[in-house]
């Protein structure tokens, strides 16, 4: 929540006038919080917005959307010039969102999605669970592809954090604007320090080769394929920073291959103390693999970890060539290919950034600052 509440006080830098909708609880993950919950309350105060807390019909469910008129009231009382939605643009917050702008404003306000979502949509996994009976099933397919469609045809505009978002929007029959904008990093949170003392805070040897992955522990992150490419390289030491239902495994293949004094293993760390990890780094590796229902959509721990200076590893799933794009030297291997990656690690080990290489602009259209003022020119070409 950290990168988006800078990019909050942003907009609010620009002169916006911003009242943010959150939910007042929602399941998160122990990586996010010990809980199991996020919560935000109208106490949460910041001095250049305001947080509006409305609550979900079913916490542990993220699909099912808002409690109808609590959004209602709250988007009534905010009384906006226009409502910028942070989901997929099938999503079932959206169609309650336009719903309540249609009921409150007619078409007047202009509504915009901000989504990741890069692949075909289909409907959502949840719809198919046994537990749900046969025609209750039937019922939300139906109702899901009617939110899509409407969805398409109330929004007034779309940006993405990926090319291939626009794509399949456009291939969806969607016509309205679109923006491909990459979602805004804090430099000031994350940035270059002295590796050595990073180290020594943490009480990790100077002397090693020190490569890291940062997020979600589960399988599609190609986790597994990285601890067996370290294996394969003599003194590389491993650093994960996150939980996930594939650790169990993880843990156990680390044992399997004998190097468990090479691999450490931190649970959820925040923000501000991430950024002394990310500097203890040779290497930073993003190993995602693509799957029938996912692929990588951004891959924000890349730009994080070259906003530190460090050299990074990318598959080639998804988004991550785009994300990469420009950088000095090719360092995207192809996702699966453990040899590949290998080698990968090797030379990003020794990398040597070309004299004309300036990683403060490159890094540039990651930054809030870029993130906002895009969406600023884009907002005023939607209203006018």
């Amino acid at each position: 929540m950290s990168c988006a509440k800078s990019i909050f006080r942003e907009y609010a830098a620009h002169g916006v006038d911003l009242t943010v909708i959150v939910p007042s609880k929602i399941a998160a993950g122990p990586m996010y919080s010990s809980s199991g919950y996020s919560s935000y309350s109208i106490n949460d105060k910041e001095k250049a917005y305001l947080f509006l807390p409305v609550k979900l019909r079913k916490p542990d469910s993220y699909g099912e959307g808002f409690k109808f008129f609590q959004l209602f009231f709250a988007i009534k009382k905010i009384k906006p010039d226009l409502i910028h939605v942070f989901d997929e643009y099938s999503s079932f917050y959206l169609f309650q969102t336009m719903l309540c702008r249609y009921l409150l404003f007619g078409k007047k306000i202009p509504v915009i999605s901000y989504t990741f979502q890069n692949i075909p949509f289909k409907t959502p996994p949840f719809l198919f669970k046994m537990s749900l009976r046969f025609f209750k099933r039937i019922a939300y397919k139906i109702l899901y592809f009617f939110i899509f469609f409407y969805n398409k045809k109330a929004l007034n505009g779309v940006t993405t954090s990926n090319f291939e978002a626009i794509l399949n929007i456009k291939n969806s029959g969607f016509l309205g604007p679109q923006k491909r904008i990459f979602w805004g990093i804090d430099f000031n949170i994350f940035f270059q320090k002295d590796k050595n003392l990073c180290r020594e805070k943490l009480n990790i040897p100077k002397n090693i080769t020190l490569v890291g992955y940062f997020g979600k522990l589960v399988q599609e992150k190609g986790v597994a394929d990285l601890v067996i490419a370290a294996s394969k390289i003599n003194d590389c030491h491993l650093m994960f920073v996150g939980e996930g239902d594939f650790k169990e495994e993880l843990v156990k293949l680390v044992e399997f291959l004998g190097i468990q004094e090479r691999v450490y293993f931190y649970s959820s760390v925040n923000n501000r103390e991430l950024v002394d990890y990310y500097n203890c780094l040779d290497v930073f590796v993003l190993a995602s693999k693509t799957t029938a229902d996912w692929k990588e959509q951004y891959g924000r721990v890349l730009v994080e970890a070259m906003a530190c200076h460090i050299p990074v590893v990318g598959s080639s799933s998804g988004a991550i060539p785009e994300v990469l794009g420009g950088y000095p030297k090719s360092l995207i291997f192809k996702e699966g290919d453990v040899e590949d990656l290998v080698e990968k690690i090797k030379t990003a080990k020794d990398l040597q950034f070309p004299e004309n290489f300036n990683i403060k602009e490159f890094l540039e259209k990651f930054s809030v600052e870029n993130f906002v003022l895009k969406h600023m020119n884009f907002y005023k070409n939607i209203i006018r």
